[in-house]
């Protein structure tokens, strides 16, 4: 698609321009913290499928260890506790 990404989640938080949650769109990057106990420290990331402006939420991809590419909801207890924030590459 003609986009160049650094390899690793934690790279890529450095890619591309920062976006409030407020203007999340869909094909934005949203990143969240690992299991470690650091909530600053890039774990994961996600590709945002859809957004509700009404409640702020979001749906996204991502590789899950055991399910493979799946959809998850940011409010999701574990996704909505771990987030940073997100990146608009273009």
């Amino acid at each position: 698609f003609g986009y160049t990404l650094n390899r690793t989640a934690s790279a890529q938080l450095s890619n591309g321009v920062s976006v409030s949650r407020s203007e999340l769109q869909p094909g934005d990057l949203v990143f969240f913290s690992g299991r470690a106990r650091s909530k600053t420290r890039v774990g994961h990331v996600g590709i945002v499928t859809s957004v509700d402006p009404d409640s702020g939420t979001f749906k996204f991809i991502h590789s899950a260890t055991s399910s493979g590419i799946i959809e998850s909801h940011s409010g999701e207890p574990y996704y909505n506790s771990r987030y940073i924030g997100a990146r608009r590459v273009e």
